[in-house]
């Protein structure tokens, strides 16, 4: 009966973190300036639950937090180098799995340009236009310009949205982390937190 009941959990914790590993979560960006005033958000989702939401700017704290002092030592920050050139052949399938791994959803930006010359902010409007002509082919990327002859400004929004399976990254860090050089490097990391 209780191996019975330990192979349930077993097998339960195993559909959980398969659920995590192969469901996608949705990240979504969106930040705007309008003259001064920026604002924005972050979300992370998945599964339609928002796990994280983060507005920009961000709600000041009243709270203060004490901070440590650290002291800066060469030779420890040496010594990571070495550490990561060392690590590096092992980390770099994280890269390509980090690749396979990101589904762009959405990609908008959209531009008002001046500059003190007018003639500088035709020229550069005129080469943004001819680079989104091209990638506005694609259907998920909307990029846009305005030119301000008037004044010199640089007002936009910008807005990302991917999808992210974490299955191979995780068979990836997996990987790397079997490997001498790169525990090590995490270790050191560590302690520079200390």
């Amino acid at each position: 009966m209780i191996y019975t009941i330990i192979g349930v959990i077993i097998l339960i914790l195993a559909l959980i973190l398969l659920a995590i590993l192969l469901i996608p979560f949705h990240i979504s960006f969106y930040i705007q300036k309008r003259e001064m005033n920026i604002s924005g958000y972050f979300k992370i989702r998945w599964l339609k639950i928002r796990l994280i939401q983060r507005d920009i700017p961000a709600e000041k704290e009243e709270v203060k937090k004490e901070k440590k002092e650290r002291k800066f030592n060469i030779e420890q920050l040496l010594k990571i180098l070495n550490q990561f050139f060392e690590a590096f052949d092992y980390l770099k399938p994280l890269i390509p799995a980090f690749l396979k791994s990101i589904n762009l959803e959405k990609l908008s930006i959209d531009l008002n340009l001046g500059f003190y010359s007018p003639v500088d902010t035709a020229m550069i409007n005129g080469y943004l236009w001819s680079l989104s002509s091209i990638l506005n082919t694609i259907p998920i990327i909307s990029i846009s310009t305005t030119p301000d002859f008037q004044k010199s400004k640089l007002d936009g929004s910008f807005e990302l949205n991917l999808k992210l399976k974490l299955l191979w990254i995780a068979i990836a860090s997996l990987k790397a982390f079997t490997k001498k050089p790169v525990r090590d490097l995490i270790g050191s990391l560590r302690d520079l937190n200390k």
